[in-house]
């Protein structure tokens, strides 16, 4: 199990500030810089970007400083080295996953755990830390599958493309699409397809189906309530798409889980 020793979220410390130890923090430091730094080994200095991740293992040198304003976020924790080698994160040199904002969000719940300690916050902070180099390896993965020119332009896609699914129930037209990237109707279809493999318009039907499918679960949930809610306009076309995905209709869908359900509770 991983244990955390020592964390902190958005921590600003004063302009142009130093961290130095030379003999590392006696643990692993994984280090999320929000603001530029500058990150030095012994006779080299390398600057940094925010969203510029840095994993120090123990005895490490560690030294980094601000250009300006300090502001980051970190975990000290405590690991064995085969807990870590499943996720494959660089150690000891700076790294850009490019998900800034999701692994801050989960190093604010790990921070909040190790403040509080409320109940089985041991298991939840492992369970966060666990979740956190999942994060980071999926997304260096992809960084890695789309090195090069197209790296800038498939991080804007995968930004867009979270909006479009995320917010699954608006009408997305192609234009409204196309200016997320700023790309023409046939660039933006051609990239789309090359870094996840569907259409968009697959990859948004895709997702109303499982909202829709979530929504039938609840029984105060009417059939038209949950089309309209999943993004679907028309009723005849949402039963139509939902009988051809799922091999019955949205009533028998809601219908099945319910005479499930209600058999469970005997």
């Amino acid at each position: 199990m991983y244990r955390v020793n020592f964390c902190g979220y958005n921590i600003s410390n004063p302009d142009r500030d130093i961290i130095s130890r030379p003999n590392g923090s006696g643990d692993y430091l994984f280090l999320l810089a929000q603001t530029p730094m500058e990150f030095y080994q012994p006779k080299l200095a390398k600057p940094a970007q925010p969203g510029a991740c840095i994993l120090y293992t123990p005895g490490r040198f560690q030294h980094y400083q601000a250009v300006k304003e300090f502001r980051n976020s970190f975990v000290h924790f405590s690991a064995e080295p085969e807990d870590l080698e499943p996720y494959g994160l660089p150690e000891n040199t700076i790294f850009y996953p490019g998900n800034q904002e999701e692994l801050n969000s989960v190093m604010k719940q790990i921070y909040v755990e190790y403040l509080t300690k409320d109940l089985h916050y041991e298991r939840k902070i492992d369970a966060l830390l666990k979740l956190l180099f999942i994060a980071v390896s999926r997304h260096l993965d992809k960084v890695s599958q789309h090195h090069g020119e197209d790296l800038p332009l498939f991080l804007e896609f995968q930004n867009a493309r979270l909006q479009i699914l995320w917010h699954c129930d608006r009408e997305w037209s192609t234009e409204q699409m196309c200016r997320m990237v700023n790309l023409g109707k046939s660039q933006f279809f051609s990239y789309y397809r090359k870094f996840f493999h569907t259409s968009p318009k697959a990859d948004l039907l895709e997702a109303r189906l499982d909202r829709a499918k979530e929504l039938l679960t609840n029984e105060a949930m009417q059939v038209q309530q949950a089309a309209a809610l999943s993004g679907f306009g028309s009723l005849p076309h949402f039963t139509k798409y939902f009988k051809a995905s799922c091999g019955c209709t949205p009533s028998e869908y809601a219908a099945r889980f319910r005479s499930k359900s209600s058999e469970t509770d005997r």
